[in-house]
């Protein structure tokens, strides 16, 4: 029981239970001295970065101006949709830059293991396929006896037999957590 659950009917939980709470898991309280540790060198890092992205703007206009520069000065870049595309290049990494704990988080969580990546990729295709197949043939399903009728098909068994497998492993994850 956590100590949101424990205090949840009291009007006296307090925000600090729960970081007191959070600083019992050994996990974290590993985190918080490796970071402890390294104070001096992620103060220097977040202030480096920090006038790095307020600068961001000054300095992709700096590379452009100087790109534009080597253009005039008959440089290989002498195409105007060249010097547009490092533009919209800067706005790009602009954004990755602003975007770069949420891209960190993503890419150390599950999501990116390779077969996630690839059952997304198979899902994804079979919906592209499905809807051009439901649109060609104007597949319809007009109540429950024609429901149970596509049961027959053993590909449409397959398909509920993975949708039931996960639902019972997400029932399992969601029964875990709460």
């Amino acid at each position: 029981m956590t100590a949101i659950e424990a205090h949840g009917a009291q009007d006296t939980y307090q925000p600090v239970d729960a970081v007191m709470e959070r600083l019992n898991d050994p996990a974290i309280a590993a985190s918080l001295v490796t970071l402890l540790d390294n104070a001096e060198l992620l103060s220097t890092l977040v202030l480096g970065l920090s006038g790095f992205i307020a600068r961001g703007d000054v300095i992709m206009d700096s590379v452009a101006d100087s790109v534009a520069e080597f253009k005039a000065s008959g440089g290989p870049l002498s195409d105007a949709n060249e010097l547009a595309t490092l533009r919209e290049a800067a706005t790009v990494a602009r954004q990755l830059i602003a975007s770069a704990p949420l891209l960190s988080q993503i890419l150390d969580s599950s999501m990116a293991r390779p077969e996630i990546i690839q059952l997304l990729s198979d899902v994804s295709d079979a919906a592209i396929d499905g809807v051009a197949r439901a649109r060609a043939d104007d597949t319809r399903v007009t109540g429950a006896f024609a429901a149970l009728k596509t049961l027959k098909d053993p590909e449409v068994q397959r398909g509920l037999g993975m949708l039931v497998e996960i639902s019972r492993s997400l029932g399992r994850s969601m029964g875990r957590a709460g």
